[in-house]
């Protein structure tokens, strides 16, 4: 069965991949496809994969492709927040983030909220919040707008991780140096 999937994926997307857009499509759709998998149910996972693509193009009557790739776009953020632990409490510092981790936080974003509000996936729900995260409305676009506020309320903590970094770098440097005074 994994080798029929496989066969079908390669023949679809063989010619699709020279272009950018094709190209990240195809790493949303991966990272989605995986977050889908549960206990090992591949085929449950692509099959859900398809209806979802479905609902989108009966929902909005337009390429279900793009609107899965601009909603997910439009949920992943740029933005990081790095647990740093002061005083006893962790804040969070903001950290700049790859293009495969900004694709995993946006997938993860989607799925683990609507695991969190409604304890399982259905295709109608995830069809509708892929949907209204297009328009800004989604709860998606909320949890990135909080790690946006959050992240510009913790600016200062930028500097306060960077000059830690150096001091341990300085101290590594000075019992490198001693180390080597001794020999």
């Amino acid at each position: 069965m994994r080798y029929m999937l496989h066969k079908i994926r390669k023949r679809q997307y063989r010619n699709l991949l020279d272009n950018y857009y094709w190209q990240l499509w195809f790493r949303y759709q991966n990272v989605f496809f995986g977050s889908l998998i549960y206990a090992g149910r591949k085929l449950y996972a692509f099959n859900f994969l398809l209806k979802i693509k479905q609902g989108l193009k009966l929902k909005e009557l337009k390429d279900p492709i793009k609107i899965f790739l601009v909603s997910l776009m439009m949920v992943s953020p740029n933005i990081y927040l790095l647990s740093l632990k002061l005083g006893g409490r962790s804040v969070g510092v903001p950290l700049p983030i790859t293009e495969k981790k900004k694709i995993s936080l946006g997938v993860k974003f989607i799925v683990k909220l609507l695991k969190q509000k409604f304890s399982s996936l259905s295709v109608r729900l995830l069809v509708d919040t892929l949907v209204t995260s297009i328009y800004g409305k989604s709860l998606a676009i909320e949890r990135k707008i909080n790690v946006y506020k959050t992240s510009s309320q913790n600016r200062h903590l930028l500097m306060k991780m960077y000059s830690r970094a150096v001091k341990k770098g300085s101290e590594e440097k000075k019992k490198n140096e001693e180390n080597w005074k001794r020999a």
